[in-house]
This record gives structure tokens, C-alpha cells and sequence, in this order.
């Protein structure tokens, strides 16, 4: 028990840890709001139908992808980076925000979902999941260091 309270003092006592932890902690909660809107979409909407499967795949993709974001954007906002950026640096923050996620949503959730769905025709489950890993991935390094930045 004594290793763990170390542990804790330790990880507590560096900001860099606290907000990787909470960046960690709500990117988790913000994938299981992507996961929780495309599954249920794609489980109403996917009916086995060949092409048509395709739009409804999609479609369910930018669905959860847009709630995703805003949920994103508020926790990363306000919990993960502490922003306080007011005015016009809050509108830039926004901008950069929503324009890293559109790069991340083309790159990951459109490209590499597509080539490996449509393409090679792979089960859509999986990878949703690979895909969203490699989002997360790119999103906490644009976030860190392009949008977020201390003193701005």
C-alpha cells in the first residue's frame, strides 16, 4: 500500500503526468461516446444489403464523430489542458481544435476505415477500434503541442 501512496505523491507531484492521466482518462470516455453512437447506428442501420451498407457504415462514422468532437473538445477544454484562453485565442482554439480532428477523422475514421472495409473487406468492428487508436494517437499530439499550448 505504501508503494501505491508513492506512487500517487509521485504522479501527482508532475503536471505533465496529471494531464496525460486525465488526457488518458476522458479520451477513453470520448472513444466509448464514438463507439456508443456508431455501434448503435451501424445495429439500427446495417442491414446486410451489400453497397447500401456503405452509406449506413459511413454514416454512422460521421454521426459518432461529430458527438465525439464536442464531447472532446469540452473535457479537453476545461479538464485535460486547463485552457482559460478567452476571446479570439478561445475561437483559435476552437478552429485548430475542430481542423486537427477533421485531419485525424479523413486520415483515420474515412481512409484507413474505408480502404480496410471497403477495400479489403475486413469486418467494420475491428477496425473502428484500430482506427480509433491511431486517432487518439494523432489528437493528444496535435492537442498538446498546436492547440493547447501553455501561454497563449
Amino acid at each position: 500500500m505504501n508503494k501505491l501512496k508513492q506512487l500517487y505523491q509521485k504522479l501527482t507531484a508532475n503536471p505533465n503526468a496529471v494531464e496525460a492521466i486525465a488526457y488518458l482518462i476522458f479520451g477513453v470516455l470520448t472513444t466509448l461516446v464514438n463507439w456508443a453512437v456508431y455501434f448503435g447506428l451501424t445495429a439500427l442501420l446495417v442491414k446486410g444489403e451489400g453497397g447500401q451498407d456503405a452509406l449506413w457504415l459511413n454514416l454512422s462514422n460521421a454521426v459518432a464523430w461529430v458527438l465525439s468532437v464536442l464531447f472532446a473538445y469540452v473535457t479537453n477544454k476545461r479538464y485535460v489542458f486547463k485552457s482559460t484562453a478567452k476571446h479570439a485565442a478561445a475561437g483559435r482554439e476552437l478552429l485548430l481544435f475542430f481542423t486537427a480532428r477533421l485531419g485525424s477523422y479523413f486520415l483515420f475514421d474515412v481512409g484507413l476505415y474505408n480502404l480496410l472495409v471497403v477495400v479489403f473487406s475486413l469486418h467494420h468492428a475491428p477496425v473502428k477500434i484500430v482506427a480509433n487508436v491511431c486517432v487518439v494517437a494523432f489528437n493528444y499530439v496535435a492537442s498538446k503541442w498546436g492547440i493547447f499550448k501553455k501561454g497563449q
